[in-house]
């Protein structure tokens, strides 16, 4: 009899610890800590990120199909949905700038981590918001969610890693190692 497993309940697996401590494998809306300018944002309760990466096709002359994808361009921007305080607003936060500040603002930070295990999720350090929304009906609580977008992230990887040769540069080889190898 074979037995499967998979990234929840192989041996050596993060998740499968997890479990056996009592903590879901899966992220959820309500163990997020939302962080903006690294101070805990308490009256957001939903954030949002898209991250494309944008491709562009290789064409050659007498190719009818195109040789290749190439990266063209990453984009990262998102919501963030909150609650609105009178007095604490996003623009009294120095998060959102207003007419005075716009030229001059600052980039703001976004952050979220998974409160029970502080493993981080998504954080950029440079976030702009780029558009607010806001609903104030009777007899509702008033809310508002604002639009960001960002030059770069980083997510769990944390520390990305990039390939030999990634950079386009060319690997000289070290001397004894020349049999056989041309670039």
């Amino acid at each position: 009899m074979t037995t499967l497993s998979n990234a929840f309940t192989a041996p050596g697996s993060d998740r499968n610890v997890d479990s056996q401590v009592g903590l879901s494998p899966f992220f959820t809306g309500s163990r997020a800590i939302i962080k903006v300018n690294d101070q805990l944002f308490g009256f957001a309760f939903s954030v949002t990120f898209n991250i494309r990466t944008d491709y562009q096709e290789n064409r050659t002359i007498d190719q009818p199909i195109a040789v290749e994808l190439m990266p063209a361009r990453i984009t990262v921007d998102g919501s963030l949905s909150m609650f609105h305080i009178p007095g604490k607003g996003p623009t009294f936060q120095l998060v959102q700038s207003n007419v005075l500040s716009f030229l001059m603002h600052k980039y703001i930070t976004i952050e979220i981590r998974d409160q029970a295990t502080d493993k981080l999720i998504f954080k950029t350090n440079k976030a702009v918001i780029t558009g607010r929304n806001q609903s104030v009906t009777a007899g509702e609580i008033s809310t508002m969610s604002l639009s960001w977008s960002a030059l770069g992230w980083v997510d769990e990887l944390e520390q990305p890693s990039v390939p030999d040769g990634a950079d386009g540069a060319k690997k000289i080889p070290q001397p004894g190692n020349l049999v056989g190898k041309f670039f």
